[in-house]
């Protein structure tokens, strides 16, 4: 199964908004946002999803990284092995942070909402952990960072 994901950058004083989940098999955190419906642009499938799942009207700024997971390549058990995704990753602006909370549409497997400390990250249950080092210098990510097959 092949689909494509659109992932939330929330970044405020220093900390990165976070989504943390349990799929019945450990928790762990990751950024907000979700699948891309047919008809949709990214940006608006973005503007949807962190609409449901966090109650925020965002405004996506720039798309900064690119990543493909694709199951097989990883030591999980959790997924199918023909299971590929595609993530696009876009800095986001928000206004108004007063209504943030677990949106009109949450994941089901999503827990809370939190936010997270950037500098605190690479010790943190936050996947992929491979955005990590350009989150400490995001002002300095100027194009489009193509990660690859990362976990």
């Amino acid at each position: 199964m092949f689909r494509y994901s659109i992932k939330a950058v929330i970044i405020r004083d220093g900390k990165l908004l976070v989504e943390s989940c349990d799929y019945g098999r450990g928790r762990f955190c990751k950024l907000p946002g979700g699948g891309h419906q047919w008809g949709e642009t990214m940006e608006q499938a973005l503007i949807r999803e962190c609409r449901e799942e966090l109650n925020l009207t965002v405004r996506p700024e720039r798309l900064l990284f690119v990543r493909d997971y694709i199951a097989k390549n990883h030591d999980s058990p959790f997924d199918d092995p023909c299971f590929h995704q595609a993530e696009l990753m876009f800095l986001c602006t928000v206004e108004d942070f007063s209504p943030l909370c677990n949106g009109s549409i949450p994941d089901g497997e999503k827990q809370q909402i939190r936010w997270i400390e950037i500098d605190r990250l690479a010790d943190s249950d936050f996947f992929p952990q491979a955005i990590v080092p350009w989150l400490k210098n995001i002002d300095k990510v100027t194009q489009t960072i193509v990660l690859g097959d990362v976990n």
